[in-house]
């Protein structure tokens, strides 16, 4: 094999690596020119190797007339490159060129016309053009000086550093592949083909320009040099052997079977190399990202998992985690508009206990300008070099002391978010390949942000009071609960203010509701000014008041107790008359860990205010326990321990965001059957309390454990298999719960004999427990958790009805299988 036929294989190979390499990263109109001239390039590499070897005698005029006609379609569509990428140069030129090639050099070839005679001498070709020589030398020229003469003009224009330093990489690119040709024209020839490394070269140095930072990054090149370079190799090969073959069996055939046997061999070959590039480049991702893997996919499937999903929460969740774990990043953010603002809503940091440092960006920043109209990424360098953020705030400086790059969120060309990456835990810098990963994600998950976003507006809008625009008495118990959940997930405190107006019934009739109206909307107003952000304010009912202070101590409460009261003495003055009120204070969890009890104790404490001469605020902890003993609520010492439990259980189902929720849906489930079944009221009660306790073992398991996203060992096993009983260890000191042990103890039991911990069988497993069993698989396998995605409800229906009768209990599948049929819209299920 000669040096003249290995240097265009070598070449076709370098031209499908770069094509591959440019199509995954960021499609703009430069790139896809590029792609153009790369593939061109890469049919002048192909034609010169199968004419030089002479695979098809027969036709060797054919196919050394098409060595030069691609060689010079190459050169029109490096030209037509260079006029994209500078927005100069002529177009018409380009069309013109094409034009001339297409229909004159090819005609004449197909009939014959062109080559005058054409041969294989010395390993090299030696063609003779005749006067479409002049043909291709003028578009030649013309072409090259064109590029050379618009590329200077484009870096004297360009007062970019970065768009100089590329048109110089081009310049460099143009003259070497120049020096090249012009040596290959003028005798002797020489003993390899320069105008196909000419051409390789060029195209090399093209790349690098416009993908100058991700091909700095050696890791990347080396994983995607391995992937690609590799099956490349292995398809040469097989491409070549299979040639070989062709070449005796159609040697005697027509030019268009032989067209038609390489065509059908190059798609059969294409379908093989993306084949072999998934199945190689995952298990080379493994071997380089390691344990980071998994995290790595789970960002690149985000839009794929979250697509269906509306709650805002829960998509930042999903995104940021990963991405912190997939990047090691010590904290990723994602800003949301707020007001005229990007504030940092959502935040996750590598090492979990570590507290948040809050983002803002003012509205009016350059950054933000910046980012609508460049719409990519932007790292600290950029903002440190360029002159237009030397306009800056501190404020804004000083928010992004520790971020390391800001990725924009847009959707239809408005910014919906920011996502910022802060320093590395492990020191290193971001890479190319981290770049585009996260590129691609936040050009992906905009739409899906700004439809959460939407939803979350449309959602508060209903939560809303029409007259004083604070949230509603429903929306009030809601995010209670939710308070108290997430303060027992973070081990937080928050404080719950209960505002009653004094003698507001007087202004009423004397002056008429329409200026008791607007009294209610004043207030709200002096309300709204007296508080946080991130503090919540509703209207309970009436003329009454409610705040949720989250993270907020006692303290911290009275001081905004005592500056509503002000706000509102020295805020209204109705005709000579001060209006004043009465407020009610008590603590998460100190004054109660349920919402109900909350909710009471700030009540009793707002009556006993008013009781004690209005104009007053009270904390629920200062009055006596005979006016909170008349409520619902008894503080005896079994309930107080009921609470407790209760709190414990809170804190298991939060304690990992992948389960968080559970044995609320678990609950739900397990009731809906137990009601199916017909079972008495007191016997689902005990079922409905089983459900929200059954998982209060996992207290002893380790987060580590939880959370983790390999496989268990033996060791890691075995206080997960302990859990059971040590959920029953707690809630046996409970009377009142005695009726929840067995489901609690026994809901890992499996019907044919196989669970833990006790491997009962069939009917000797409680039905309480087998009722359990199917509501928390179902959830598990609906919910996603670290070590796989979440199921669809067909599959896990699926998945139900397939183990009716070794995991489960035949009859309670069968109820359960036509409760969430006739609840939800799923597909027809089938047993197999």
């Amino acid at each position: 094999m000669s040096i003249y036929f290995l240097t265009p294989i070598l070449c076709a190979v370098a031209y499908s690596i770069l094509a591959v390499i440019v199509l995954r990263g960021h499609r703009t109109r430069e790139r896809l020119i590029f792609i153009i001239y790369l593939f061109i390039s890469l049919l002048f590499a192909i034609i010169t190797m199968t004419a030089i070897h002479n695979f098809f005698p027969n036709h060797l005029l054919v196919l050394c007339a098409f060595v030069p006609i691609s060689g010079i379609l190459a050169v029109i569509s490096y030209y037509h490159f260079i006029c994209v990428f500078t927005n100069k140069g002529n177009l018409i030129v380009v069309k013109s060129c094409y034009a001339l090639v297409l229909f004159i050099t090819i005609p004449l070839a197909i009939l014959g016309y062109y080559p005058l005679n054409a041969d294989i001498v010395n390993g090299g070709l030696s063609i003779d053009h005749g006067p479409i020589l002049y043909l291709f030398t003028a578009i030649g020229v013309l072409l090259g000086i064109l590029s050379i003469y618009t590329l200077v003009q484009k870096f004297r224009s360009s007062k970019d550093l970065v768009e100089r330093n590329k048109v110089l990489y081009l310049l460099l690119g143009i003259g070497t592949f120049m020096v090249f040709s012009i040596r290959e024209t003028f005798p002797p020839l020489p003993i390899i083909p320069l105008n196909q490394i000419g051409h390789f070269l060029n195209a090399l140095i093209i790349a690098y320009a416009i993908m100058r930072y991700q091909l700095l990054d050696i890791r990347m090149v080396i994983r995607k040099g391995l992937v690609y370079t590799g099956i490349t190799a292995m398809i040469a090969a097989v491409f070549l052997g299979i040639l070989y073959i062709l070449q005796g069996v159609l040697h005697d055939s027509s030019l268009i079977v032989q067209i038609i046997a390489v065509i059908a061999l190059a798609i059969l070959l294409s379908i093989s190399f993306n084949f072999l590039r998934r199945v190689m480049e995952k298990t080379i991702n493994k071997v380089f990202y390691g344990k980071n893997y998994d995290y790595r996919e789970m960002v690149i499937n985000f839009t794929q998992r979250m697509s269906n999903v509306l709650d805002l929460e829960q998509l930042a969740e999903a995104m940021l985690r990963p991405i912190s774990k997939a990047l090691t990043t010590n904290q990723v953010s994602l800003l949301t508009p707020d007001n005229e603002n990007y504030r940092s809503q959502f935040s996750v940091r590598f090492i979990e206990d570590e507290a948040v440092t809050p983002l803002e960006l003012r509205g009016e920043s350059p950054i933000i300008d910046w980012m609508m109209e460049e719409k990519k990424s932007l790292s600290k360098d950029i903002i440190d070099s360029k002159p237009i953020f030397k306009a800056l705030w501190e404020a804004d400086t000083k928010a992004l002391a520790d971020v390391e790059l800001l990725f924009p969120l847009i959707s239809n060309d408005k910014l919906v978010g920011i996502l910022t990456l802060s320093k590395r835990h492990n020191g290193g810098l971001y890479n190319g390949d981290d770049i585009d990963l996260i590129t691609t994600l936040t050009s992906e998950a905009a739409i899906v942000i700004e439809n959460a976003e939407l939803y979350a507006k449309a959602k508060e809008k209903v939560n809303i009071d029409d007259l004083t625009g604070l949230f509603n008495h429903r929306y009030f118990h809601e995010r209670t609960e939710e308070e108290i959940t997430r303060s027992a997930r973070f081990g937080d405190v928050f404080c719950l203010l209960n505002i009653d107006l004094d003698f507001f019934k007087t202004y009423n009739d004397v002056h008429g509701h329409l200026y008791g109206d607007y009294i209610l909307q004043e207030v709200s107003r002096l309300i709204k000014q007296s508080i946080r952000n991130i503090d919540m304010a509703f209207r309970y009912g009436g003329d009454e008041f409610s705040i949720i202070l989250p993270q907020t101590s006692i303290d911290g409460a009275s001081e905004v107790a005592k500056r509503i009261r002000k706000a509102l003495e020295s805020g209204i003055d109705d005709k000579g008359r001060l209006l004043t009120c009465s407020i009610g204070i008590a603590s998460w969890p100190t004054d109660g860990v349920m919402r109900e009890e909350l909710i009471h104790k700030a009540d009793a404490a707002l009556y006993y205010a008013k009781q004690q001469g209005r104009n007053r605020t009270y904390l629920s902890s200062e009055i006596p326990v005979s006016e909170t003993s008349n409520g619902t609520f008894s503080t005896d010492s079994k309930g107080a321990l009921l609470n407790t439990i209760y709190a414990l259980a809170a804190t298991v189902d939060a304690k990992d965001h992948y389960t968080y929720g559970h044995s609320k849906k678990v609950c739900k489930y397990a009731t809906d059957i137990a009601e199916a079944l017909g079972l008495p009221e007191e016997r689902v009660s005990a079922i409905h309390t089983a459900a929200l306790l059954h998982d209060i073992g996992k207290i002893g398991v380790s987060d580590q454990i939880l959370r983790k996203t390999e496989p268990l060992n033996e060791e890691e096993w075995e206080p997960i298999h302990a859990h059971p009983i040590m959920g029953v260890s707690i809630l046996k000191h409970v009377e009142s719960l005695k009726d929840c042990l067995a489901a609690v103890q026994y809901h890992h039991e499996r019907y044919d004999g196989g669970g833990y911990p006790s491997g009962l069988k069939g009917s000797n497993i409680p039905l309480d427990a087998r009722i359990l069993a199917v509501a928390d698989s179902f959830d598990a396998m609906t919910s996603l958790r670290p070590y796989r995605d979440k199921m669809t409800f067909e599959d896990a229906l699926e998945e139900i009805i397939q183990c009716s009768g070794t995991q489960f209990d035949p009859e309670i599948v069968q109820i359960f299988v036509k409760l969430i049929s006739t609840s939800i819209p799923v597909k027809k299920i089938t047993r197999k």
